[in-house]
């Protein structure tokens, strides 16, 4: 029998891992195009899409995790995995890979411009994207990072998915609370690229990938009676291309494109990142690795060239992030002791109907 969604992608044994290693990949490539200065960019806007891919599957992940943990516990979970690699990214590439690029490309760089880049940029929100005048030469300059933007959004849908879900009444009818604010973040996408006219990107960025997030997230409490049917897959398919050829894909395609997304990583038979996942070092990697083989000449080699040759370099730093940094601190966070995270929610007792005027303890 065809799996549900949720028993295919219950255990590591899925290829989730390898989804976001091809979405990382993505990404990479389209940047190429931007980051090298080359003509003839792809029309699809295939890294957005990839990101929103992204979004959609930290919304079903994100969702069993909060489920199945305390508030506290929980969002010590999430600040171990974005903040440590985040961090060595920033001193890094201030303090090594930019006075080298300095160095290779003519520029210069200044030490208060490094620590700045480091403090304005610490707590995920990216204001300074330079560091001094090290990408003066480059085709794309002063941008050392144009990736790294978007781990605010996703950090902002975590905290905000860890508050709406540890309300025991929100977590027993978690389903229709969910799909009802899925149907709201949309609408209120379409409302403010239509009739309000909002302009603000900050608030625009919030409604895009809040969609693709609730989507991930509604259906993880579908996942219990939706089969990974390649039927239904097709479907997904056949209605996506029909939104991207009625430009309608951004505003009401999160849902089938969601589900493409974790039908992928429950039905494909690969198993590449299930015991080291390096995508997300390749995501936060990728532009400064990017921008520095353009500064050493190496842009002769075409875009496909100097692309294939990021992704080799960016995949070396990626398994050196993940065994160095990644690996150790979400073992580290193990250690902490179990009365510090408070306790881990009763999903049991949350499930059991009650009688009228009890309330469980949240």
């Amino acid at each position: 029998m065809t799996p549900t969604l949720r028993d295919a992608l219950s255990t590591r044994e899925n290829a989730l891992n390898f989804v976001r290693l091809v979405l990382a990949a993505v990404v990479i490539f389209e940047h190429t195009w931007i980051i090298g200065g080359y003509e003839n960019a792809p029309d699809i806007p295939l890294a957005s899409w990839a990101v929103n891919g992204f979004f959609a599957i930290s919304g079903y992940l994100i969702a069993g995790s909060k489920m199945r943990l305390g508030f506290r516990e929980y969002m010590v979970h999430r600040a171990f995995r974005i903040f440590p690699a985040y961090w060595a990214v920033l001193v890094l590439t201030a303090f090594a890979v930019a006075p080298l690029a300095s160095f290779v490309g003519g520029g210069q760089w200044q030490l208060g411009s490094a620590l700045s880049y480091v403090g304005n940029n610490f707590l995920l929100s990216v204001s300074q994207f330079g560091v001094g005048e090290t990408l003066a030469t480059a085709p794309y300059p002063d941008v050392w990072n144009g990736s790294i933007w978007t781990l605010f959004f996703e950090f902002v849908a975590y905290i905000a998915a860890g508050v709406l879900l540890t309300f025991a009444w929100v977590r027993r009818h978690a389903l229709p609370i969910v799909a009802i604010g899925f149907v709201g973040i949309v609408a209120a996408q379409i409302l403010a690229h239509g009739p309000l006219e909002v302009t603000t990107n900050l608030f625009l960025n919030l409604l895009r990938f809040g969609a693709f997030f609730a989507a991930g997230m509604l259906l993880y409490f579908l996942g219990p009676k939706l089969r990974l049917r390649n039927s239904f897959a097709a479907i997904a398919a056949v209605l996506m291309v029909l939104l991207f050829a009625f430009d309608l894909a951004i505003w009401v395609g999160q849902l089938p494109f969601a589900f493409l997304m974790l039908w992928a990583g429950g039905r494909l038979p690969v198993r590449i990142g299930v015991k080291n996942d390096v995508s997300y070092g390749l995501y936060i990697w990728a532009f400064p690795v990017q921008q520095f083989v353009i500064l050493l000449g190496l842009g002769g080699l075409g875009p496909w060239g100097t692309a294939v040759l990021s992704l080799l370099i960016t995949l070396a730093l990626a398994w050196g992030s993940w065994k160095l940094i990644e690996e150790p601190t979400n073992g580290l966070r193990r250690k902490i002791p179990k009365s510090w995270l408070g306790p881990r929610p009763n999903n049991q007792e949350l499930a059991r109907p009650r009688p009228r005027g009890i309330t469980p303890q949240s």
